[in-house]
C-alpha cells in the first residue's frame, strides 16, 4: 500500500510540475510561477501584462520558468508587438528548453515572430545546439503589418505530432498554421521561456499575457474543434450566446458580473466575444471577454467578472468552474444602462436594464441581480428580466436562474403559465405569464386585470403591438405599484387588427401567498 501511495504521489508531483497559468495579475515575477533571467528587462504594466522595459541599447533579453511539459502538452498565450517585426526585432516563445539561458546553445522548440522581408509569419522551430530547423512555416504575412497582436495555440501529442494555430486580433476563429511530426524529437524539458531581440527604438514594445501550459487533454475548459470552420470556433451569430443575468448594483466592496448562456447545441469559443456599453447612442468601453481560447459547453452558463472570488464569497456557487476572470469590464451604472454583447463587430445580444425592473417590494435592490426568465423570448421583452429570488440568495451566478420559466407549447391563442401565482420573489411562480400565439402577426392588445368584484386593479397593456407569438407578464401589482389583496382575479384581453377584427378573452387566476 505504501508503495502504491508513493507512486501515486510521484505522479501527482510530475503532473502539477508541468502546469503554468500566468495572467500577470500579480506584478511580482518571483512567485506563482517564479520567473528568472533578465528580470530588470521586463515589467508588469498597468494593464496587467508582461512588457519589456525601455533600454538604451540593442539586446536579446529573456525570462524563463520551470516547466516539464514536453509531450501530450498544450501551450497557449497572447503576444503583441507594437511594430513591424524583422530580423532585428523579433520575439521567441520557447515551449521547451533544456537550459535556463535562452541565449545559450540549447535543445528545444520555439515559436518565432519576425524574419527578413515583409511576409512575417508564425513559425515553429527546433533548436539543436547552434542548429535551428524550421518545422512549421506558418502562413505568409499573418504576422506582417505595423503591429502584431495574436493568440497562439500549440499542441504536441504523445506520439510527437505538433500543431500550430493563431488568431489575430479582430478575428473570430483560429487559423491553422500547419502541423508536423518530428522524426527525431526532444522529449525532455526544463523550462518555458520568452526571448525578445530588439533594437533600442523597439525595446519596450513587446507584450505577453495569459500564458497557459499544461496537459493536452485539458487545454480548454471543454473540447473545441481545432479545425477552423467547425462549430466550436465558427462565427457566432445573434441568439447563439444570450445575456442571462446581470449584477449592476453590487453590495459595498462587491463586484459587477454579467452571466451569459450558450443557447446552441455545440461548444463555442467565447474568446471572440466582447462586452460594451452604450453612452449617448454610441458603443463605448469595448472589452474582450478572453484573450485565449475558452470553450463554453452547450446550454451552459458562464459568469464574466473581474473578481470571481468576490462573487463566490457573496453568493451560493453551485458551479465554481463557470467563472471567467476578465482583465477589465465596462462600468455598469447602478441605476440604469445598456450592456451589449459583441462577436467581433456584430451585436449578438443587448440588454437595457434599470433599477425599476426589480421586484417592487424589495426595499434595497443593492446586491440583487436581474435574471432572465425565458431564453425563447427576446431579451428586451418587458418582464423577461426579474429580480433573482430571495430564496436563492438574490443571485445565481453560474447555474440555472431562479426565475427561469420553461415554456411548453400550446395550441391556444391565449394561455396562462399557471392559474395560480405568488409574487413573493421566492423563485416559484413569482409572476403571471400571459402567452400568446397567433397564425399571423400584426395584432394589437389591450389587457386589464379585474378583481372578483369587477373593479379594475391594473391596466396592464394599452394598444400594445404584438408579434406572432410572445409573452406578457403581470407582476401581481396594481396601478399604484402596490400588491392588491389575495384572491381571484380575471385577466381581460382584447385583441384586434387593422382590418377591424376583434377577439376577447377572459382568463381567471388566483393571486396567492404562502401560508
Amino acid at each position: 500500500m505504501k508503495k502504491c501511495l508513493l507512486f501515486f504521489a510521484f505522479l501527482c508531483v510530475n503532473f502539477t510540475y508541468g502546469q503554468i497559468k500566468e495572467t500577470f495579475s500579480d506584478p511580482n515575477l518571483n512567485e506563482s510561477p517564479q520567473w528568472s533571467g533578465n528580470l530588470s528587462a521586463f515589467r508588469v504594466n498597468s494593464s496587467q501584462q508582461l512588457q519589456t522595459a525601455k533600454s538604451d541599447s540593442s539586446k536579446s533579453v529573456y525570462l524563463v520558468t520551470e516547466s516539464k511539459a514536453a509531450t501530450n502538452a498544450s501551450w497557449q498565450f497572447f503576444v503583441q508587438l507594437n511594430f513591424s517585426p524583422s530580423a532585428a526585432n523579433y520575439a521567441r516563445v520557447y515551449l521547451i528548453s533544456d537550459k535556463k539561458d535562452l541565449n545559450d546553445e540549447l535543445h528545444g522548440y520555439f515559436l518565432q515572430i519576425g524574419e527578413n522581408g515583409s511576409k512575417d509569419s508564425y513559425d515553429l522551430f527546433k533548436q539543436d545546439g547552434e542548429k535551428e530547423e524550421l518545422l512549421i512555416d506558418g502562413k505568409e504575412s499573418r504576422a506582417a503589418g505595423s503591429k502584431v497582436a495574436a493568440w497562439i495555440k500549440v499542441t504536441r501529442t504523445a506520439d510527437g505530432h505538433w500543431t500550430l494555430y493563431s488568431r489575430n486580433e479582430g478575428e473570430s476563429s483560429y487559423t491553422s498554421e500547419g502541423e508536423v511530426t518530428d522524426p527525431h524529437p526532444f522529449v525532455n524539458s526544463a523550462c518555458f521561456g520568452l526571448r525578445c531581440t530588439y533594437t533600442k527604438s523597439r525595446s519596450d514594445q513587446f507584450t505577453f499575457d495569459d500564458i497557459t501550459v499544461g496537459p493536452f487533454a485539458d487545454d480548454n475548459p471543454v473540447p473545441l474543434p481545432d479545425t477552423p470552420g467547425n462549430t466550436g470556433i465558427s462565427q457566432i451569430g445573434p441568439g447563439d450566446i444570450l445575456i442571462s443575468e446581470i449584477l449592476f448594483n453590487p453590495r459595498k466592496d462587491g463586484a459587477d458580473f454579467l452571466e451569459i448562456y450558450n443557447n446552441t447545441g455545440h461548444a463555442i469559443d467565447v474568446s471572440a466575444l466582447s462586452l460594451a456599453i452604450i453612452k449617448k447612442d454610441s458603443l463605448t468601453s469595448i472589452k474582450p471577454v478572453s484573450k485565449t481560447a475558452y470553450g463554453l459547453a452547450p446550454h451552459s452558463y458562464l459568469v464574466l467578472t473581474t473578481n470571481p472570488d468576490n462573487i463566490k464569497s457573496e453568493y451560493r456557487t453551485e458551479n465554481p468552474e463557470a467563472f471567467l476572470k476578465m482583465t477589465s469590464m465596462p462600468a455598469f451604472n447602478d441605476d440604469a444602462g445598456t450592456v451589449v454583447l459583441l462577436a467581433d463587430s456584430t451585436r449578438i445580444d443587448q440588454l437595457t436594464y434599470s433599477a425599476k425592473m426589480h421586484f417592487a417590494l424589495i426595499r434595497n435592490p443593492e446586491g440583487v441581480s436581474l435574471e432572465r426568465v425565458s431564453f425563447s423570448r427576446p431579451t428586451s421583452d418587458p418582464g423577461n428580466f426579474r429580480s433573482a429570488a430571495g430564496t436563492a440568495g438574490f443571485a445565481t451566478p453560474g447555474y440555472q436562474n431562479s426565475q427561469l420559466v420553461t415554456e411548453g407549447e400550446t395550441t391556444e391563442e391565449i394561455s396562462l403559465s399557471s392559474n395560480t401565482f405568488s409574487p413573493d420573489n421566492d423563485g416559484f411562480e413569482d409572476a403571471l405569464m400571459i402567452h400568446y400565439h397567433f397564425a399571423e402577426g400584426g395584432k394589437v392588445a389591450n389587457i386589464w386585470v379585474f378583481n372578483d368584484r369587477g373593479i379594475r386593479v391594473r391596466y396592464l397593456c394599452k394598444n400594445e403591438t404584438l408579434g406572432q407569438s410572445g409573452t406578457i407578464t403581470w407582476d401581481g401589482l396594481n396601478d399604484d405599484n402596490n400588491r392588491p389583496p389575495l384572491g381571484i382575479y380575471v385577466v381581460y384581453i382584447e385583441i384586434f387588427d387593422l382590418a377591424g377584427h376583434v377577439k376577447k378573452y377572459r382568463k381567471p387566476c388566483v393571486l396567492a401567498a404562502k401560508l
